[in-house]
């Protein structure tokens, strides 16, 4: 049977999700870390989908509600991935993206792996009936201003945003390999007082969901 291969974003949570997961629930996974932020992680999964060859990639790890029915403490499944950040920014604080601009940023050609054009979407397989979005930006809203803004623009089924999801969708895609997403949901996005974050809440319901699998 093809491996299955985890991928955590920071050491931290790592540690901390290891602990909340029985062991017989990762029997046979490979675990690596993917790196912090877009470029790491798309960068890290594109080396580590070609030195271990899995059969199927799952990201976890934590990311900011940008949804009010997307509580901290709970864990979510991604059905897509959009990214934000990669175009041309505007003065709310979002960015007219690169598909917007008419602009793919993947187009394939003779000897390239990518089978396809990507755009700014990319879409997963997610549980039946799971229409929740992931937002990847370059850097976490800020303010809830900006929050807001990001919230309104991309609509309200995108519920969160991290800063890994979409590159390591995108390294999965041009590799062919599939992939599944599961977010714990920290804190509200926007919010940088760390005192309001749930990070173990939010962990210990993402170790509840990879038990399903």
């Amino acid at each position: 049977m093809p491996k299955r291969l985890l991928l955590i974003p920071t050491s931290l949570e790592r540690k901390r999700l290891l602990k909340r997961l029985d062991p017989n629930v990762l029997a046979g996974w490979e675990i690596r870390l993917c790196g912090f932020g877009v470029i790491a992680a798309a960068t890290q999964t594109t080396h580590w989908i070609a030195q271990l060859q899995p059969g199927e990639v799952v990201l976890a790890g934590i990311a900011g509600s940008l949804h009010p029915d997307t509580s901290v403490g709970s864990a979510i499944w991604i059905s897509e991935t959009i990214c934000e950040g990669i175009g041309v920014g505007s003065q709310d604080g979002t960015c007219i993206s690169a598909g917007e601009l008419g602009w793919n940023q993947v187009e394939p050609e003779e000897g390239s792996p990518a089978q396809a054009a990507i755009n700014d979407r990319i879409s997963l397989p997610s549980p039946a009936g799971i229409n929740q979005k992931l937002l990847t930006v370059c850097a976490a809203s800020g303010s809830p201003a900006v929050a807001n803004a990001r919230r309104q623009k991309h609509g309200p089924d995108v519920v969160a945003e991290d800063m890994e999801g979409f590159a390591v969708a995108m390294a999965c895609r041009v590799a062919g390999v599939p992939l599944r997403i599961v977010r714990g949901i920290s804190n509200v996005a926007g919010d940088r007082d760390s005192a309001n974050w749930q990070i173990d809440n939010a962990l210990d319901a993402v170790a509840k969901s990879l038990a399903t699998l």
